[in-house]
């Protein structure tokens, strides 16, 4: 633009004309019943389409694959833990049986039979001479009854 042009200038001047013309048979669109239909409908096309995928093929054969999978897991588990405890089992039984072989080789043979038997021959001395006491004491006998 030079000095010597004016700008151009738009003038809108009120007027009580409305921008839409009031038609008073025409009623408002229904916003929220056309979001909850479209949801709606959303909804249902999301449900078959789940339905769908659930009932297919490829769902099927995915979900038997990992179950094959998780039952073959759980044998090779269960049989590796089964080994494990066996084999700690027979660790311990072998240790026991070591430490029972040694604590028999530190026993002292002849000092157990020699208190075995003194034991036994205490006991048996025992016995005779309350065998002996009961032949020897005499018995006392009831006075003859009384005519």
């Amino acid at each position: 633009m030079t000095q010597d042009q004016e700008p151009i200038r738009i003038i809108i001047e009120e007027e009580d004309i409305p921008l839409m013309p009031e038609d008073k048979n025409r009623r408002t669109p229904d916003v929220k019943g056309a979001a909850q239909s479209a949801a709606s409908s959303a909804g249902q096309v999301a449900g078959s389409a789940a339905k769908k995928a659930w009932d297919s093929e490829p769902r099927k054969k995915v979900t038997g694959t990992v179950s094959r999978g998780v039952a073959s897991v759980t044998t090779k588990s269960s049989k590796a833990i089964a080994n494990k405890v066996a084999d700690t089992i027979e660790q311990q039984t072998k240790q026991q049986m070591e430490a029972m072989q040694v604590r028999a080789q530190e026993i002292d043979w002849k000092a157990e039979a020699q208190k075995g038997a003194a034991t036994g021959l205490q006991w048996l001395s025992q016995q005779v001479s309350d065998l002996s006491n009961r032949f020897t004491t005499p018995v006392e006998k009831e006075p003859p009854p009384e005519k």
